[in-house]
């Protein structure tokens, strides 16, 4: 069987708070699903991070369930688990679980596994690291029915994951590789957002091998940045005796141009660079170094006015000197998101907090409706309450300290 392993999708991400920008996401799905179809993949795994936010937009919500009618239109089955970025801190159903309830998809649950053919497929939900206990313990049962399944119905078993591996990232990690249950052919994960596989040895055995694989997010996300990086998913074939992965590049994807500009040289080298971006389908995202001594900010601002029909965005920065700090100058309109995030996490020094704030909070503040915000609020600190008193002193201040290094390295 061939699967399409997709995750980090980010539905309804608008970098720089431009709607071509989150149009620009919803092409990437679209294309992955495009690929997906045309190489007739006989299932789909959606890895987490469907959504940017659990309380996704009306637009984004439209497009997930048009992508899953294509696939069930096609006749290929759809699981998914969910992602931090899809959980809502609040006791609320998560909004991946309509596409569950109408079925369009399926919800993949812990230590529930779910026949396709010849595969057995588990999936567990993100956990955060003050949860990594438990989550080891069910791990116990999962080994053990993934065991079973070998045994009875000579099963190909796929786990599928949305948590960080220290291996990887031993700061963002929650998990080792050696912590992951064994019995299983394929470990499909998401959460990081760089194209990663690997086989360790100490999850491989008689008839499994332990390959682990990150297919990455489909497009830059905030913990991204900017940068020119390709970005695809991966397409498992899952016939042979080992899978053979094939990650697929995402084609059409809108273009990064990183230059060099020489401050005297300047407008010649614009002039270039203007003629370069009009052979590109999407106006391209623009990042400039400005090379020189001496340089007049305001010259830059006036000069870089003539990229804005050329370019979607542009930011710039000065290096006059290795040892000066270089300024980041933003084009025309900064990414109001990130900046909220950059700012607010400076504030409460968290990213956890920053989160919840920008996401859950201030949107149920700007309706106006104050129930709402005070039980979104209440809720939290209910519930915050709760896991304290189950966790000791030491082992809540450990907790609080490697979510940080977690939420801050991590999308």
């Amino acid at each position: 069987m061939l699967i399409s392993h997709i995750s980090d999708i980010h539905l309804g991400y608008a970098q720089f708070n431009l709607t071509e920008r989150e149009q620009d996401i919803y092409y990437a799905f679209e294309e992955a699903v495009d690929k997906s179809i045309s190489e007739h993949a006989d299932l789909v795994l959606l890895a987490g991070d469907i959504f940017h936010t659990p309380r996704p937009s009306g637009s984004s919500i439209v497009k997930l369930a048009n992508e899953l009618k294509r696939f069930r239109e096609a006749s290929i089955p759809v699981y998914f688990i969910l992602g931090e970025h899809d959980i809502s801190r609040i006791k609320d159903t998560p909004v991946p679980y309509l596409f569950d309830n109408i079925r369009l998809a399926k919800r993949l649950e812990d230590n529930q596994p779910r026949r396709e053919g010849k595969l057995t497929l588990f999936g567990f939900n993100k956990e955060r690291r003050s949860n990594m206990e438990s989550m080891l313990q069910k791990f116990q049962i999962t080994q053990q029915l993934a065991m079973q399944y070998k045994e009875t119905h000579d099963s190909k078993n796929i786990l599928v994951l949305h948590q960080g591996l220290v291996e990887f990232n031993k700061f963002a990690g929650e998990l080792s590789a050696r912590d992951l249950p064994k019995g299983f052919d394929y470990y499909a994960m998401g959460h990081y957002h760089d194209h990663l596989e690997e086989t360790f040895s100490s999850l491989a055995g008689g008839e499994h091998t332990g390959l682990i694989a990150y297919p990455g997010s489909l497009d830059l996300t905030p913990s991204d940045g900017l940068k020119d990086v390709e970005k695809g998913f991966f397409l498992t074939d899952m016939s042979a005796h080992e899978p053979r992965v094939n990650w697929i590049k995402l084609e059409h994807r809108r273009q990064l141009i990183t230059s060099d500009i020489n401050y005297k040289t300047m407008q010649d080298e614009l002039l270039a660079l203007i003629k370069n971006t009009q052979s590109f389908k999407r106006k391209p995202i623009v990042v400039l170094k400005i090379l020189g001594e001496k340089i007049n900010p305001k010259i830059v601002a006036t000069s870089l006015m003539k990229l804005n029909d050329s370019c979607l965005h542009y930011v710039w920065h000065a290096a006059e000197s290795l040892n000066s700090a270089p300024e980041i100058y933003q084009g025309r309109p900064v990414d109001i998101e990130g900046e909220l995030y950059r700012l607010t996490k400076e504030t409460l020094d968290s990213d956890e907090l920053a989160a919840f704030a920008i996401e859950e909070i201030l949107p149920a503040a700007s309706t106006g409706d104050s129930r709402l915000t005070l039980d979104i609020v209440w809720n939290v600190y209910s519930s915050s309450k709760r896991n304290k008193r189950l966790s000791s002193p030491n082992n809540n201040l450990r907790t609080r300290t490697d979510e940080h290094r977690e939420d801050s390295l991590s999308g």
